[in-house]
């Protein structure tokens, strides 16, 4: 009987895995299978439980943490629980370049110094 909280979707996706700490390492790995909660990864490496993680693919970053690791046929199976998905980066990274090639916006107000109380004159 399987107890999973939501059905799980096969999936064959390369990835690459940035283990978040002190001393960061990346791997390459595979994503086996995912959920709305979570991924089965396989990984090349042995990555403790409680573990954070960074998880790049395509056009996201996913940031979790490790659930489970077992040892199967010559590599591991890695469990992890989603915490954030930021999705659309392509798209992000394609609007912050145009933000920053625009000219700044410029308002013509005056300025008062610090502790002048009258106000500035209106434009007419």
């Amino acid at each position: 009987m399987d107890l999973r909280r939501e059905p799980r979707i096969a999936a064959e996706q390369s990835v690459v895995i940035t283990v978040l700490g002190e001393h960061e390492t990346h791997q390459n790995a595979r994503i086996r299978n995912a959920s709305g909660r979570g991924l089965a990864i396989e990984t090349e490496a042995a990555i403790p439980t409680g573990t954070a993680l960074k998880i790049e693919l395509d056009d996201a970053i996913l940031l979790g943490e490790a659930v489970y690791c077992k040892a199967v046929g010559g590599c591991y199976l890695l469990g992890v629980e989603l915490d954030q998905v930021l999705c659309g980066l392509t798209e992000l990274g394609r609007r912050l370049e145009e933000f920053a090639r625009d000219e700044p916006l410029r308002l013509d107000v005056p300025r008062q110094r610090v502790g002048d109380r009258r106000q500035p004159p209106l434009a007419q």
